[in-house]
């Protein structure tokens, strides 16, 4: 099968052989050429060292120069080359101790994770396949490259890297391999958060979501997310993976739904190092996760709008569709989407009157301003078309009274 090289990984690779030296794209971006997907991209091992690579090529920067590798930029792309290189041992679970450049292609891509990453092509020799990642990819196996122990004994990680292989494609784990993701599954506590967060998001996103049971059947779950083993303990996690399964790709939603299975949203997102912005959209969604939101009013849906942002609302949409069944949602889209074409008022910010106006009607600084602007926004929501300032402002002026009378009784 003839791979369909981009045209500056191409010139890189040319050049490289043209000065003497062995150069092979390599690794994820070979196993979805053969699988048919774009590689989002395109790493290039070669037999030349640092130097060479920075000498035959213009613009570099050395990205990895102590594990031999150069990026190459290429207009606006850039592009990883890594000198073929032997791992030393790994003490961290994560890092070799040393690492030795070596003229052997075949030494380099045995030091990789799976099979299915150890495969090397260039137009001149087509594919490089010495450990069977072809025919694993052909029977859909995710495989450990030599010794499984050894390898993820090197970098505990690619325990859970095997999990998310799985799920993004749709293939099975080989029994050697998912044996020693269950014996060495302690090992990994070794691995920092932030990682461990970048797989499971990747797993999350893949095709067979459900298959985050898989932490639970080989053990890693207790380590590093144990909500998941109660949940599956207590009889629940059925209801989570047909959740998940039928949930859309998007980040938030998926992990709102993972969370409000699991509960302790912000505990785990928080454990996992996310970021605020996620933190707070997925504890949003799963703080409105109720079946009686299929039926709520126009004006309730306003306040959600309000709550959540116009920007957040589509997943909130897509959460409640997972959780209570495809087209729950539907009339509340709907619903949304007239409320927006009309330019109807639901938020604070687009209110025909400012707090510099409850002001100048008299009201004492402080929170009675918010407590007269949530009475206003309260009104326009009640009343679509209210929201001029005029009318607003006599309402303000009666409000701003109330509390008045109300405090010096």
């Amino acid at each position: 099968m003839r791979i369909q090289m981009p045209d500056a990984v191409s010139m890189i690779i040319k050049k490289l052989l043209d000065a003497g030296y062995e150069a092979y794209s390599v690794g994820g971006c070979v196993r979805d050429a053969l699988l048919s997907r774009t590689p989002c991209d395109w790493d290039i091992t070669t037999s030349a060292t640092p130097d060479v690579i920075k000498r035959l090529f213009q613009r570099t920067v050395d990205t990895g120069i102590k594990h031999g590798t150069v990026t190459v930029l290429v207009r606006s792309e850039s592009f990883e080359v890594t000198t073929y290189r032997v791992d030393g041992i790994y003490l961290d679970g994560r890092h070799p101790e040393s690492v030795s450049f070596t003229r052997s292609l075949s030494e380099d891509l045995l030091r990789r994770d799976f099979t299915i990453n150890a495969m090397a092509y260039n137009y001149d020799s087509g594919l490089v396949d010495p450990y069977g990642g072809e025919k694993d990819l052909a029977a859909k196996l995710i495989r450990c490259v030599g010794d499984p122990l050894a390898r993820f004994g090197e970098d505990a990680l690619r325990m859970l890297r095997a999990i998310r292989f799985s799920a993004c494609l749709s293939f099975e784990i080989e029994g050697d391999t998912f044996s020693a993701i269950k014996e060495l599954a302690p090992s990994i506590k070794s691995v920092s958060p932030e990682r461990i967060c970048v797989e499971l998001c990747k797993l999350l996103a893949g095709d067979r979501p459900d298959l985050i049971s898989l932490l639970c059947e080989t053990g890693l779950a207790g380590f590093i997310m144990p909500e998941l083993d109660a949940l599956f303990e207590r009889g629940d996690g059925e209801k989570l993976l047909a959740s998940l399964s039928s949930s859309r790709p998007d980040r938030i939603v998926r992990w709102a739904v993972l969370t409000h299975f699991t509960g302790n949203p912000v505990k785990i997102m928080r454990r996992l190092r996310f970021d605020n912005k996620t933190t707070d959209g997925v504890f949003m969604l799963t703080s409105h996760s109720e079946p009686f939101y299929a039926d709520i009013s126009r004006s309730g849906l306003k306040r959600i709008m309000a709550k959540l942002g116009t920007g957040l609302i589509p997943s909130w949409f897509d959460f409640l569709d997972a959780l209570h069944g495809e087209g729950f949602s539907n009339d509340l889209r709907e619903t949304f989407r007239d409320i927006l074409e009309k330019n109807e008022c639901f938020s604070m910010r687009d209110l025909a009157v400012t707090g510099k106006d409850i002001l100048e009607l008299g009201c004492p600084k402080g929170s009675s301003v918010g407590e007269v602007l949530d009475f206003l926004l309260d009104e326009v929501i009640k009343t679509p078309g209210s929201n001029e300032r005029e009318p607003l402002r006599e309402l303000a002026r009666e409000c701003i009274k109330g509390l008045t009378d109300n405090r010096q009784t």
